[in-house]
């Protein structure tokens, strides 16, 4: 349900546009990346904890490992 307000409405409505509900999974879309996966909490402090100390372990940064997060497809 859309806010009362048109402003907001409209800002709502651009938002959305860049989400997408594939197979029951949310994906956020961006013109030069594909789909990234949305993760809840837990998925992505193990998605964290993996690309920080796991097997991809660098022990980088948070711009690096952000960038990382993306690259592996998600958000």
């Amino acid at each position: 349900m859309l806010p009362s307000d048109k402003n907001e409405a409209r800002c709502l409505k651009h938002k959305a546009s860049y989400y997408a509900i594939l197979d029951g999974e949310l994906f956020k879309t961006w013109l030069t990346t594909p789909l990234l996966k949305c993760l809840n909490c837990q998925q992505a402090d193990y998605v964290m904890r993996e690309l920080h100390e796991g097997i991809c372990g660098l022990h980088t940064r948070g711009g690096s490992l952000a960038t990382k997060v993306v690259r592996v497809g998600y958000y």
